[in-house]
């Protein structure tokens, strides 16, 4: 399955990285993007951190933008190549390279003071097992900064959804000039998934816990004022769905 959910990401790395660089674009986003990371972080000397699935490195781009130390890993060769392009074009060193970030088999115990991930966990086919992982790889004290969403979760099917869908879509044309890629078969992969056919952040929580992670911060509106922003009229159909939670290790 993780082949499978690579290649899906492989397919749409172009794309993703498109919502990253108009992300970028956005100065309001970056600063708000910088005070959730460094809220989750809460001290403020460089830490090592590991971005687990990176995409196109848009956190790893952040914290080392904040002069933190990253490693970034995914399981997507096309986002690997997209993320080395990204860091390179800013001029930072930062280590990237394909793996499953459920088996970080390249990682030592308690190598490193937090581990972030934006969008990944929902499409992992053994969440609990990165959990457990993730668990490992944190020194004592580290933290885990995760934002994710329970994304296709019972899907909306009315026709208000449908149709606010249909004008992000259209505002993601004209200002990215990308169109939606998930294919019907797609998505049919995605719903296997065991996060997917879970309530979010319940199931995270409990996960995060039996892996021996303490939690700090559970929060859903992680983002205040993105109602104004051209963001939301792209991507708010999805933001009741969001969430973020900072866990420790004891």
């Amino acid at each position: 399955m993780l082949q499978e959910i690579s290649r899906y990401w492989t397919s749409g790395a172009a794309g993703y990285n498109k919502v990253v660089q108009a992300q970028f674009r956005s100065r309001r986003t970056v600063e708000r993007w910088k005070a959730l990371l460094q809220e989750g972080l809460s001290e403020h000397k460089p830490q090592r951190i590991l971005d687990a699935g990176t995409g196109p490195g848009f956190f790893s781009l952040l914290l080392a933008e904040m002069g933190h130390h990253l490693t970034a890993v995914d399981a997507s060769p096309g986002m690997v190549d997209t993320a080395a392009r990204n860091f390179k074009a800013a001029g930072l060193d930062i280590q990237v390279y394909e793996g499953d970030a459920a088996h970080l088999e390249r990682e030592e115990d308690e190598s490193y003071d937090a581990v972030v991930s934006r969008d990944v966990v929902w499409t992992l086919p053994d969440p609990a097992g990165a959990y457990n992982e993730w668990f490992r790889v944190l020194g004592p004290g580290g933290r885990l900064l995760l934002f994710d969403g329970n994304y296709l979760y019972q899907k909306q099917r009315g026709l208000r959804y449908l149709l606010r869908r249909a004008m992000a879509w259209m505002l993601i044309l004209l200002t990215e000039r990308r169109i939606s890629t998930r294919a019907s078969h797609d998505e049919r992969a995605l719903e296997r998934l065991p996060f997917v056919q879970a309530a979010r952040p319940e199931a995270d929580i409990e996960a995060l816990e039996q892996a021996g992670f303490t939690i700090d911060i559970v929060r859903t509106d992680y983002f205040p004022g993105y109602k104004q922003s051209l963001q939301y009229w792209k991507y708010g159909y999805q933001t009741d769905v969001r969430f973020m939670i900072v866990a420790r290790k004891a």
